[in-house]
């Protein structure tokens, strides 16, 4: 046997789905433990917000010898937390706990030292995203080249350090990160057979589910996720028939909305005075020519324009003003909104400096690595960045024009390719979550207006997705694959039609 047909026996027996999706996702995990961990593990500093969210399991942070609190140095390391130190008050609910609760027993296993250490939480972090790998390279098809030419730009998306960063880090934006990428991996199957349908709807719940649960700001994606079902059909069993075919998907549905209502209740009280007042005082009044104005318009006293550019934590806040108790019920959203409406302009430059934010992509004033690694305080790490620098370089505005443009080419390629399920899946994630990126943008830019750069990273993060998932689209669903035949389950669940001819 030749050297060549050699090299296509072994090609060919890489690319069948079950090698070469445990075989991705092997290659990812340990890519990813590479890239946190090798020469020193990198993970991200508290900015004031990790307190409230590790207090959720009773923690919090041990600061070590010449680290810092805030900003400079990224603390790993969480002891239990002083009796009556976390309340109802200053705990942050959600999906954000779950991570470090399940980094709590693998922390003792692996003799780290405290309660929770965060290095085992980045580890848990490197298994996932191996599971997602290998859940998405098992509905490429193709050839062997092109599919991993796409899981390798899915790498380059996911391992940079605009993601990757918040692995080790005390901030519930993992657990949306996590979640949002386990739902796209999830909804590349909703073209495959009916198992891989129902395997995708259900991994596509769980993601959606702690994605919603992680933060307030999360919320309004599941406008696009909740589309996306609508447009779903998952036929198992008896449910076949053209209306029948959406009830998993909608049952789905429901517990996502079911989940978003538990975060938008069950909130920190707090914070919801705390976003509009920033919206108003740093968002509208902060480059306000007449901040004065501004404030009566809003209906508050004129003199109320001296706090124009303050935040709530500054040692001259707005709501430290005595007559607070008086103005604060004109904090709200719709008279935030009335006011947007009437100055059109006012919101046109809010928008626009949301484009240099997330040129931006990560937020500068957060350093990467402990205080034993030796690097000034507030250092960052670049071990991998491409996908930051493509941000940086083409810029906000051409950055979102470009993922809307390929949202638009998704939209009419979807309609023109009606006998090829698996790449209208593709497609209509493609459109997901350019909607996801919309909402997003908008919440972080109209919802408090500060840190908006850190806001930013799950419209960010769906871009990339985006990307990628164009790409396959492009190069991985390929007209010629049987129609069906999908990754996650055989094709007995399907239909089959035989002809016979008579001799």
């Amino acid at each position: 046997m030749s050297e060549q047909r050699v090299h296509v026996r072994i090609a060919g027996h890489l690319g069948r789905w079950w090698v070469f999706g445990p075989l991705v996702g092997l290659v990812a995990a340990v890519a990813m433990g590479v890239r946190i961990f090798h020469g020193g593990p990198i993970g991200m500093a508290d900015n004031g917000d990790g307190p409230s969210r590790m207090c959720a399991l009773d923690t919090s942070v041990h600061v070590d010898k010449g680290s810092s609190w805030w900003f400079d140095f990224a603390n790993f390391r969480y002891d239990r937390a002083e009796p009556q130190a976390c309340t109802s008050e200053n705990t942050y609910p959600g999906s954000g706990k779950w991570m470090p609760a399940l980094a709590r027993p693998l922390s003792q296993l692996l003799g780290y030292g405290g309660a929770i250490d965060l290095r085992a939480q980045a580890l848990l972090w490197c298994a996932l995203v191996g599971l997602a790998f290998a859940v998405f390279a098992v509905a490429l098809r193709g050839r062997l080249l092109l599919r991993l030419l796409v899981c390798a730009a899915l790498f380059l998306v996911v391992g940079d350090s605009v993601v990757a960063g918040y692995a080790a880090s005390p901030f519930s934006e993992l657990a949306g990160l996590t979640g949002l990428l386990l739902a796209t991996v999830g909804a590349v199957h909703l073209g495959g057979t009916p198992r891989a349908r129902l395997g995708g709807l259900l991994l596509f719940t769980v993601g959606s589910v702690t994605l919603v649960g992680s933060k307030m700001q999360a919320l309004t994606m599941a406008v696009p996720l909740l589309a996306l079902l609508l447009w779903s059909k998952v036929p198992v069993g008896r449910l076949t028939g053209r209306f029948s075919a959406r009830v998993l998907p909608l049952a789905a549905a429901l517990v996502i909305g079911a989940a978003g209502t538990h975060t938008l209740l069950f909130q920190m009280e707090a914070f919801k005075e705390i976003n509009r007042t920033e919206m108003i005082f740093v968002g509208i009044m902060g480059k306000s020519p007449d901040p004065a104005k501004d404030a009566v318009e809003l209906g508050l006293p004129a003199d109320f324009g001296q706090y124009a550019g303050l935040n709530w934590w500054g040692e001259k806040a707005p709501q430290k003003d005595p007559r607070w108790p008086e103005v604060k019920d004109r904090i709200t959203y719709a008279n935030i909104g009335g006011y947007l409406v009437k100055h059109p302009g006012v919101a046109l430059r809010i928008a626009d400096g949301g484009l240099d934010d997330f040129a931006a992509s990560r937020p500068d004033n957060l350093g990467s690595y402990p205080v034993s690694a030796g690097k000034p305080a507030g250092a960052q790490e670049h071990r991998l960045a491409l996908y930051t620098g493509f941000l940086r370089t083409l810029g906000g505005g051409w950055v979102l024009g470009l993922q809307f443009a390929f949202l638009a080419a998704g939209a009419w390629w979807l309609r023109r390719s009606p006998d090829n399920p698996r790449r209208r899946a593709f497609l209509a994630l493609v459109i997901c979550l350019g909607g996801a990126t919309l909402t997003q943008f908008a919440t972080a830019m109209y919802g408090e207006a500060i840190e908006n750069t850190k806001h930013l990273i799950y419209g960010i993060f769906a871009t990339g997705l985006a990307f990628v998932l164009t790409a396959a689209a492009v190069l991985c669903t390929p007209a010629s694959a049987a129609p069906g035949r999908g990754p996650l389950g055989s094709s007995s669940g399907t239909r089959r039609m035989t002809t016979t001819s008579a001799s």
